[in-house]
Parts: structure tokens; C-alpha cells; sequence
């Protein structure tokens, strides 16, 4: 596993070598979301997040290990695990949540199951990946009741780990985001026929070897809503195999560090040449 607790002890060390790392926000249950910068403030910005789905907290991992091996001159922000709540709750159960009726709520959603390995939501089993205000509610996946995975939420924004990203990205301005997933090998970008820069996925698919294609019934996600509103590129990587199991998948760690490594440095290359073309 990789846990909160692992990632703490992995931040310190990135601190340690110079790296600022800080508290961006807080998760429904108060747990503290952090963020890694790595870089110069001015100029072009770049901000990576993964683990916004539960089962997927490998992603986690790999976030901290890319961001320990950039060495670009752009800004990197990184959020490694925007879900801290949901990877508890994927990886101890409900012995991670304090409150006995939260707890009775998760265990009622989770059809009276204590397995709760194949969740992808947060602690009010809210998929955060479908709460953005982008088309939000029109997903083919979609459900309008707590679940495990694909619950919209009330309304757009409803969750606190959605309103920081949305918040923070507004902050940072990024040129390019990076939305770390599993599983499938395969690169996502563009959202509702719009695709602002088609260079980026190109891009990203040499360095990764990774196909890439147009988000299709997607809706709500953090990819959807930053190319909706910025304008920009944002792009949605998926690692490891498609069948692996999502608690196997930290085996394939050093393929997906092999296969993603160069990506990016490669889009601080690129966020550099396009800022001189200007």
C-alpha cells in the first residue's frame, strides 16, 4: 500500500532536498491535502494531482516520484493524493473514519460490505472526478445517489476537495494539467469538440508510448472543466495495465515511472518554447 502516513514521510524528504511542500486544503474529514512546488513562480505553470479516485492511490506515489525527478524551469505544483479520505477508506475500511454514523452511511452505500478496496469516492461517497462543473450530470456513467464510484453529487462543487482543486488551479493558473488515473495505459484530452492545443497530447504520447484520444461520454471531471474553462490543455494519464488489479498495481510502479519519467520535463520544454515564441 501507500498511505497517507507513507506519503507524509516522502514529502519530508522532498522538503529536505528543497522542495516546498505546504497544505493546499482539507478533505471532508479534516485530513490535510498537500502540495509539492518545485521550480520558478514566474513564467509558465504546470500542476499535476492524482489519487482523486480512491483505488487509485498508487497514482499517489508516482506523483511524488515525478515530481522528485523534475527538473524543469517551469513551475511544477503537484498534489499527490487529492482524495486522502477515500485512500483511507480504500485501504483500512471504516476503521478509518471516526464518526459512527458516517460510518453506518459508507457501510449502507458500500451495500453493508467492510471491503471497500474497489472504492473510487470521497467520505460522503462523492465521485470527485464527476463533481467539476463541466456538463456536470451528463456523463454516460453518471448516478444521482451515493455510491462507491460515478455519484455527481448535490450540485457542482458540492465537495471540498473539488472546490480546492477548482480553487487552487484559479490561483496558480497552470498552462497544462497532468490528472493522474488507473488504469489502461492510455492518455485522455480534450472535452465537448474542444482540444486547445493539439501539440500536447501528441506530445505526451511520445514521451509515454501511450495512445491518445478524445474524452468521449466523459463529464464533470477536473480534465473536462480546466480545458472548459482555462482554455488550455489538460490531460488525463492512465497507468498500468488494464487488468491489473488496483491493490497489485504498485508492482508495475517502476514500468509507469519508466513510461512517464521524461513527461514532465518535457512539457516544461514545451511551456518554454511556446512562452519565447510570443
Amino acid at each position: 500500500m501507500y498511505t497517507v502516513s507513507d506519503l507524509n514521510k516522502d514529502l519530508q524528504v522532498l522538503a529536505s532536498q528543497g522542495a516546498k511542500v505546504f497544505t493546499v486544503g482539507y478533505s471532508e474529514l479534516g485530513r490535510p491535502i498537500k502540495c509539492i512546488f518545485k521550480g520558478a513562480t514566474d513564467g509558465p505553470q504546470i500542476l499535476v494531482q492524482g489519487a482523486i479516485h480512491a483505488r487509485e492511490w498508487v497514482t499517489a506515489q508516482l506523483c511524488v516520484l515525478l515530481a522528485e525527478r523534475y527538473t524543469g524551469s517551469c513551475g511544477l505544483w503537484c498534489i499527490p493524493m487529492s482524495n486522502p479520505d477515500g485512500v483511507m477508506l480504500c485501504q483500512y475500511g471504516l476503521d478509518s473514519v471516526a464518526d459512527s454514523d458516517r460510518r453506518d452511511f459508507l457501510y449502507r452505500v458500500n451495500g453493508y460490505n467492510k471491503d471497500f478496496s474497489l472504492w473510487k469516492a470521497n467520505a460522503r461517497a462523492v465521485d470527485l472526478n464527476v463533481n467539476f462543473n463541466a456538463l456536470w450530470g451528463t456523463g454516460k456513467s453518471n448516478l444521482t445517489y451515493p455510491a462507491p464510484a460515478n455519484y455527481i453529487g448535490p450540485y457542482p462543487f458540492s465537495e471540498s476537495e473539488s472546490r480546492m482543486l477548482a480553487e487552487f488551479t484559479d490561483k496558480v493558473r497552470p498552462i497544462y494539467t497532468v490528472s493522474y488515473h488507473a488504469r489502461g495505459r492510455v492518455i485522455y484530452y480534450g472535452f465537448d469538440g474542444l482540444n486547445p492545443d493539439p501539440e500536447i497530447p501528441s506530445l505526451a504520447s511520445a514521451v509515454t508510448g501511450y495512445p491518445a484520444y478524445t474524452s468521449e461520454g466523459s463529464a464533470g471531471g477536473y480534465k473536462d472543466w480546466f480545458v472548459l474553462i482555462a482554455r488550455k490543455a489538460g490531460i488525463t494519464v492512465e497507468v498500468g495495465n488494464e487488468y491489473t488489479p488496483y491493490d497489485e498495481l504498485q508492482k508495475e510502479l517502476p514500468a509507469m515511472l519508466e513510461e512517464n519519467g521524461g513527461l514532465l520535463d518535457a512539457l516544461s520544454r514545451r511551456a518554454a518554447e511556446q512562452t519565447r515564441d510570443r
